[in-house]
């Protein structure tokens, strides 16, 4: 993901700040499209970032999931202007093949470089596997998402 514009601010003269930045990217793997989105962060005292973003994917197929990333990143040690980021992910959707998303918890972990203003993130789904049955609404998650693990 690339910011496309962007401000940064510390109004409160100390350690806390605040933000404000939009931009584009590109989403590969099991789902694959383009992405826009807009970010308003706020700077915590300890200098962690808290990422509040929205934004909307489209698959290459022209179906539309709704985007939503809440996390932390902290500075890396002796990188320069390097950020590790851990974060929840939610995908939301009416398109028929990413319904099962709507009932899902991803969580991914990446990078971001502030002098080249883009971050990148690898998102991991999360199902639950101690229920006893499917979930009540949304859909199953499809195989290639579960362990296959055996319930106690």
């Amino acid at each position: 993901m690339r910011y496309g514009g962007s401000s940064w601010h510390r109004p409160y003269g100390a350690k806390e700040g605040a933000g404000f930045g939009q931009g584009d990217g590109e989403v590969s793997g099991q789902l694959e499209g383009s992405v826009v989105w807009a970010n308003y962060p706020r700077r915590r005292e300890d200098g962690v970032w808290t990422p509040n973003l929205r934004g909307a994917i489209t698959t290459r197929a022209g179906e539309e999931l709704l985007l939503s990333i809440h996390g932390q990143s902290v500075e890396e040690d002796a990188s320069g202007n390097r950020r590790a980021i851990l974060a929840r992910i939610e995908l939301t959707s009416e398109a028929e093949p990413w319904r099962w998303l709507n009932t899902c918890f991803l969580v991914g972990e990446g990078e971001i470089d502030e002098d080249r203003e883009n971050w990148w993130l690898e998102a991991f789904v999360c199902v639950n596997e101690q229920a006893k049955g499917p979930p009540a609404i949304g859909a199953k998650a499809p195989e290639r998402f579960r362990q296959g693990l055996t319930p106690n």
